[in-house]
């Protein structure tokens, strides 16, 4: 099993540590030259002096040590802008964003990477993270500090292969570069290194200026790109028959609800590029967290409406989404179909499952915890959604992945029975889920963070693009109103790639 990429413990000799020492002056002379170029994106002295405090670390404790330094950044960017200009330059590029919000991620590279496997995928990734920010020097105040981004699968699957084989059970990625926005448009840039015995300051430090000026140097905007003819590759699909299968086991009493996906494969004449399909989701659908995980030529991207948890100091909130139907033409149509989505019997009935098992399972980890007891109406672009908010606060000591552990999967995107759901769409689908309806986002060194579950995306490689879409089937369920209802969810990224 791989965890944070570290080498083994290193023993140092204290010719060693003398003569990483020694070399700190002579690095800090050359430092200067380097200043000339960057001093208005990173301060190397700075970063200098705090190495050598990770160096010192690494070296008594015969261990990796993070370093992390986080300041304000001076410069005003464009997010999607940064995550294609960083797209071409390293393997890994990850975005996170709430545009209504004005709150937006972009990590670059990889400092160090937290990948786990199997059913105690949540309890080890929170095990990693403490043991790699419990020994680590890091200079942020009040700034965000070191924060990792990345997701988990739907389910843990030991051996993966085809599209998704980037995307691992577990994959939380602390990036060499992060430049997060604040609601309050704040700007802050965090610069992540991993030292032991080996690295040496001169390589780094050229490396850093290199780098620094490469992403955030003065730059001509990139072209837009390409547009292709994209088109809909027919597939087999046995979706109605599934539908079918589940509602004759809700009628012999084994299940409550069971949510099933279907996906839809689109072929392009060039290369899709992500950052355009990302443009599309965050212009369109602002008050969805969008997201993109660009992996090594294969790039994960969506806007989901729903937040699966949000940790803040004491205060934590979820979000449950389950009832659909479709917007109307006219402000009249759209109240019509808002007073028919409360009304409708199954619709309220899908919806109350998940507010049900939303509730007990927060009710685990939180002191208090409220929500209102009459859902609202979420009108998005092309569907309106039943929508119960939860607050709370958590009892002390709970992070954020024990959060996500207590409520993945809910019944939004697996089922009631949990087990009997899970075996029914493992038998039924014919095809890997992966990061769809799994838990993604971030977290911080302090156990805060903030994850959705990954619906309304695609997964991009190439000139390859899988979409995908799900339904909950309950009592009252019809297989051609559910077909209309996954047609409608794939809308988002099939406007995003050019589809319609």
């Amino acid at each position: 099993m791989k965890n944070h990429r570290r080498p083994s413990y290193l023993e140092v000799s204290e010719t060693s540590r003398e003569r990483a020492q020694s070399k700190i002056q002579d690095v800090q002379t050359h430092a200067k030259d380097r200043e000339r170029q960057t001093s208005d994106l990173i301060s190397l002295d700075a970063i200098c002096e705090l190495l050598a405090v990770g160096k010192r670390r690494s070296a008594d404790s015969h261990s990796s040590v993070l370093v992390s330094r986080t300041t304000r950044f001076p410069n005003k960017i464009d997010p999607v802008q940064l995550f294609a200009v960083a797209r071409r330059l390293v393997a890994t590029t990850n975005y996170w964003g709430l545009p209504a919000k004005q709150s937006w991620m972009v990590g670059v590279g990889e400092a160090a990477e937290i990948i786990t496997q199997g059913p105690l995928r949540f309890e080890q990734a929170t095990a990693f993270l403490r043991d790699m920010v419990g020994s680590a020097v890091v200079e942020a105040g009040s700034a965000p500090g070191p924060i990792l981004l990345g997701g988990f699968r739907f389910k843990s699957r030991l051996q993966t292969d085809g599209p998704w084989r980037e995307f691992h059970d577990g994959l939380l990625t602390l990036p060499r570069w992060m430049v997060v926005a604040q609601s309050d448009r704040q700007l802050w840039l965090t610069i992540n290194v991993v030292m032991n015995g080996r690295t040496e300051f001169d390589t780094l430090l050229n490396e850093l200026a290199a780098q620094a000026l490469a992403l955030f140097g003065q730059h001509d905007r990139l072209p837009e790109p390409v547009t292709a003819s994209v088109k809909i590759e027919p597939v087999t699909d046995s979706w109605r028959q599934n539908v079918e299968h589940a509602l004759g086991a809700i009628r012999d009493g084994n299940l409550t609800k069971v949510t099933l996906a279907r996906t839809m494969k689109l072929r392009s004449e060039l290369p899709i590029a992500p950052e355009a399909v990302l443009r599309s989701l965050t212009a369109n659908y602002p008050e969805c967290y969008a997201f993109a995980f660009s992996r090594r030529g294969t790039c994960f991207v969506g806007a989901s409406p729903e937040e699966l948890v949000g940790l803040n100091g004491q205060s934590v909130a979820s979000t449950c989404l389950a009832g659909s139907a479709p917007r109307g033409g006219s402000k009249s149509d759209d109240m019509k179909l808002s007073e028919w989505l409360l009304r409708n019997v199954k619709e309220r009935r899908e919806h109350e499952v998940v507010v049900d098992w939303v509730s007990e399972r927060m009710g685990r980890l939180c002191s208090e915890l409220h929500w209102n007891e009459v859902p609202y109406v979420l009108q998005l672009d092309n569907v309106q959604h039943l929508l119960t908010r939860f607050v709370g606060t958590r009892v002390n000591g709970c992070h954020v992945l024990d959060f996500v552990k207590a409520l993945h999967p809910t019944p939004a995107v697996g089922g009631i029975p949990l087990e009997s759901a899970l075996e029914m769409i493992e038998r039924l689908e014919d095809f890997d889920r992966g990061w769809y309806t799994g838990p993604v986002g971030w977290v911080d060194r302090n156990g805060n963070g903030e994850f959705a579950i990954a619906i309304r995306c695609a997964l991009l490689q190439d000139n390859e693009a899988f979409l995908y879409a799900g339904d909950g089937i309950v009592t009252g369920s019809d297989p051609d109103k559910e077909d209309q209802e996954t047609t409608m969810k794939f809308k988002p990224l099939l406007t995003a790639l050019g589809a319609l």
